[in-house]
């Protein structure tokens, strides 16, 4: 979790742990908010956070590394032996659950993780432990494990306030004792299930039987497994890390001068092709609907090397709003082959380019749905032909132009005014 602009990547999403945590603390100033993520360490007054933000890693890292400087490792070319990864995820508990006794709440982004992030028991196998990856060990482990621990002192009332901006990361995570009472808070609307490992504990299985499409396992392992629904509600959340005061939103600046800017630009990073269908990958969109328009700039993070493949190279996060305003537009596209809403069009929008949306980009229509209706019809493309069509209306009228920042600006400012990602999270917090 960087604390700061520049030590954020250049595939995005990273500024919005922080911009999250900044507007709730200064919001309630009354209140203290602790930082009990892994984070790269800094002080909170010395990265422009309020006063009534606490960073336990401050202290909390040097112990660690000092902790497990003591720890004995062998040397397997496969990393960690689960009783090392025990080790170590006992080392985590031991640092960081005292903390997780003392909140009022939990507000938890999901980030990558799998199904266990401990060694704990298999399914199939009850007498055999599983064998997670490092990286889960560390970032992880010791977070579920504090969840647990928290909830333990009321599962019925007491629950995670979770946080999903990524459709790779939703909630698989076995390590969760409890089910979850409320949604997580999303960018997309949808439901799956998940199981919950019960290291022995069957208390609870009646009532939690009936709450909230439990819909839990057989009687015979209520002290095992359980299995039970986890609900996803679309929170227009993609817009947290452009409110102003927040790292990112303090780069972003209106600009409708169409007489110094190009025609078509945009950014857009590879991302993961595997299990994703052939028209929604982000090198098929490439080479299908945006090559053949010239753009004037791309920029992302590609590992592709196909012969037809320009040179694409990431832009810094200082450049990214100057070749916004260098253009009349950009477009968006699918990510992971996903339909959810993303940051990109709302930058966009504050930034005063037009943006076009892919016909396989948000297909819940949750960022046009309330828009104005001339946004809805003309932002939303169907084929690479309508695109370069709309490109081209938008690059030879400087009215059609104007006509159309003018209204992504105002639904920009309306999204920001209503904040529903953060009356969401108070609502849970504070009723």
């Amino acid at each position: 979790m960087p604390l700061t602009l520049d030590k954020c990547g250049n595939l995005g999403g990273d500024v919005e742990m922080v911009a999250v945590v900044k507007e709730l603390a200064l919001r309630h100033p009354e209140d203290e908010f602790a930082l009990i993520g892994r984070n790269s360490g800094e002080r909170p007054e010395d990265v422009g956070l309020p006063s009534n933000v606490v960073n336990h890693w401050v202290a909390w890292g040097p112990e660690l590394r000092e902790r497990v400087a003591r720890l004995r490792f062998g040397k397997s070319p496969s990393g960690m032996t689960i009783e090392e990864q025990l080790s170590v995820v006992s080392v985590l508990d031991e640092l960081t659950g005292p903390t997780f006794d003392k909140l009022d709440a939990l507000v938890l982004w999901v980030g990558q993780h799998g199904s266990s992030n401990a060694p704990i028991p298999r399914v199939d196998d009850r007498s055999r432990l599983t064998k997670p990856q490092d990286s889960f060990i560390w970032y992880a482990s010791y977070l579920l494990n504090g969840v647990n621990r928290w909830r333990d002192a009321d599962p019925l009332i007491r629950d995670a306030v979770y946080l999903n901006a990524d459709a790779r990361n939703r909630h698989k995570m076995r390590d969760l004792k409890h089910p979850l009472l409320h949604p997580v808070l999303t960018q997309y609307n949808f439901s799956h299930r998940i199981k919950h490992e019960r290291y022995g504990d069957g208390s609870d299985f009646e009532e939690f039987s009936g709450l909230y499409d439990a819909g839990l396992s057989d009687p015979d392992m209520r002290d095992k497994v359980w299995n039970a629904g986890v609900h996803n509600v679309y929170s227009r959340l993609e817009v947290n890390g452009l409110a102003p005061g927040t790292p990112f939103g303090d780069l972003i600046s209106f600009n409708d001068d169409w007489g110094k800017r190009q025609r078509f630009g945009l950014f857009i990073n590879e991302a993961r092709a595997v299990g994703i269908r052939p028209e929604l990958q982000r090198v098929t969109v490439l080479r299908d609907w945006i090559l053949p328009l010239r753009p004037n700039f791309i920029h992302g993070t590609w590992n592709s090397h196909a012969p037809w493949l320009p040179e694409i190279k990431p832009a810094p996060w200082e450049f990214y709003y100057p070749l916004l305003h260098s253009v009349r537009s950009t477009f968006t596209t699918p990510s992971s082959g996903s339909g959810w809403a993303t940051a990109k069009p709302w930058e966009a929008f504050a930034a005063g380019t037009v943006c076009f949306f892919h016909p396989g980009y948000d297909d819940q229509d949750n960022i046009l749905g309330d828009a104005h209706l001339d946004l809805r019809e003309f932002l939303r493309v169907k084929t690479p032909e309508d695109l370069a069509q709309r490109v081209n209306l938008v690059n030879s009228s400087p009215s059609l132009f104007g006509h159309i920042i003018t209204l992504q600006r105002r639904h920009f400012d309306d999204a920001l005014r209503e904040k529903r990602y953060l009356n969401l999270i108070e609502r849970r917090i504070y009723g």
